[in-house]
C-alpha cells in the first residue's frame, strides 16, 4: 500500500486507538497498532509505509520526545508527521507534546473529515505552507448555479478557497456563487473550480468527491468574516 495510505497508531496502555481501525478502513486508509515505542521502532524498520501516525499522549510516557525521534530518525526518507489524539488533554500535557515536536491535535469528538484533513496535514506537511490558514469545518453550503441551488458540506475552507463535498462537482474552470453560513453571519462569494474529484483513473484517494474552488469576487467584510471564523476554529486542531 502507498506511504500515504497508512496511519501508524501510537497507542498507550488504555488501547485507545483500537477502534479507529474500521474508521481508517472507512476512509480507505491501512493502520498499523502499536503500544510502546520498542514496538513502533520495529514497524517502522519493516515494509510499513507509514508516512503519518496517530498518538495518544502517554504514548512513549516521560520519554514521549526521545521515542518520537527515533521514528523519525527510522525513516527520515518518510518525513513522518505526528497528530495528538484523545480527549482534551491539560496545559501540561500540550505543553508536554509541544516539546516533543508535536503541533496537530484531533481531540474527541471529531467526524471523519477532520480525521482525513489532519492526516493529509501531517503526511504533507513541506506543502502546507500556503499563504492562508486552512481549516477542516463541517459547513453546509449552498452552491448558486443557473441551473438550481444545491447544497454541499464545506470539507475544508480558507480565506482564498474551499473544498467542497458533493456528489455533483463542477468541471474546472467553471465559474459558481457559494453561500456559506458563518457565525457572523451569512456570506455570499462568486468563486472558480480549480480542481474536482470524481471516481475515475484521476481520482485523488486522499480527498472525498467534491470540488476544489478559488474565490475571485469576495467582499472584505466577508473575507474579514471568514478569516475570522478560521483563525478561531484552527485553534481545536493544534496541540
Amino acid at each position: 500500500m502507498a506511504k500515504d495510505r497508512c496511519v501508524l497508531l501510537l497507542d498507550g496502555p488504555s488501547g485507545r486507538l483500537a477502534g479507529l481501525r474500521d474508521r481508517l478502513s472507512g476512509l480507505g486508509l491501512s493502520a498499523i497498532l502499536t503500544k510502546e515505542p520498542a514496538e513502533a521502532v520495529r514497524a517502522l524498520e519493516g515494509p510499513s509505509p507509514a508516512g503519518a501516525a496517530l498518538l495518544v499522549p502517554e504514548f512513549g510516557g516521560a520519554a514521549l520526545r526521545e521515542a518520537l525521534a527515533s521514528l523519525v530518525e527510522k525513516a527520515p526518507e518518510r518525513d513522518l508527521g505526528f497528530v495528538a489524539t484523545g480527549p482534551t488533554p491539560s496545559a501540561e500535557t500540550r505543553l508536554r507534546l509541544r516539546g516533543a515536536g508535536v503541533r496537530l491535535a484531533l481531540w474527541e469528538p471529531f467526524d471523519d473529515g477532520a480525521l482525513r484533513f489532519q492526516l493529509n496535514r501531517a503526511r504533507h506537511r513541506k506543502d502546507n505552507g500556503r499563504d492562508e490558514l486552512r481549516i477542516p469545518t463541517t459547513l453546509l453550503a449552498r452552491i448558486i448555479t443557473v441551473d438550481r441551488p444545491r447544497d454541499a458540506i464545506i470539507y475544508n475552507l480558507s480565506a482564498r478557497g474551499a473544498f467542497l463535498e458533493t456528489p455533483r462537482a463542477h468541471l474546472r474552470g467553471a465559474q459558481i456563487e457559494v453561500e456559506i453560513p458563518l457565525p457572523l453571519g451569512m456570506v455570499r462569494v462568486r468563486a472558480r473550480v480549480r480542481f474536482h474529484n470524481v471516481a475515475g483513473n484521476l481520482q485523488r484517494a486522499n480527498l472525498p468527491f467534491g470540488m476544489g474552488i478559488e474565490f475571485t469576487g469576495v467582499p472584505r467584510d466577508a473575507t474579514d468574516a471568514i478569516r475570522v471564523y478560521v483563525e478561531e476554529r484552527s485553534k481545536a486542531f493544534e496541540v
